[in-house]
């Protein structure tokens, strides 16, 4: 939770940052009427700035993800031990994969919707359920 936090108050100063840059880029360049990819100066302009807006907002959780693990060592190493035992448990109790197609896929095969204990139930229900189908399929 703190880590997630970080990330989205880095993002704020990163979004900013690079909007502002862009747009003192912009505010100090001087206009030439000749239009850029058949568009007029301004508008491509404009469109640079917000693109700059938003690759700030990419990379702000990057940036904060990163400087959250750079002070966080030990927490990322239990967090990391605990995410492979929990990808263990993830491949143990899951649906056998070829029984499923293209048409017929496995419903959240890695467990990337998991994300509390009562998901992770349901997840796990829903395993179980899927395997008790083809099974009882097979012996039809």
């Amino acid at each position: 939770r703190r880590r997630r936090i970080t990330e989205r108050v880095i993002t704020i100063p990163t979004t900013l940052g690079g909007f502002g840059l862009s747009l003192a880029y912009v505010a100090t360049r001087e206009f030439d009427p000749t239009p850029i990819f058949g568009q007029e100066p301004i508008l491509i302009y404009g469109l640079g700035t917000l693109v700059c807006g938003l690759s700030g907002l990419l990379i702000g959780p990057i940036l904060g993800s990163s400087l959250w693990k750079l002070f966080h060592h030990e927490e990322v190493k239990l967090m990391e031990q605990r995410d492979r035992e929990f990808y263990e448990h993830i491949k143990k109790n899951r649906a056998d994969p070829s029984l499923h197609t293209l048409r017929n896929p496995a419903p959240d095969y890695y467990g990337e919707k998991i994300k509390s204990v009562a998901d992770y139930r349901k997840w796990l229900r829903k395993q179980r359920e899927i395997d008790c189908a083809q099974t009882f399929r097979d012996k039809i």
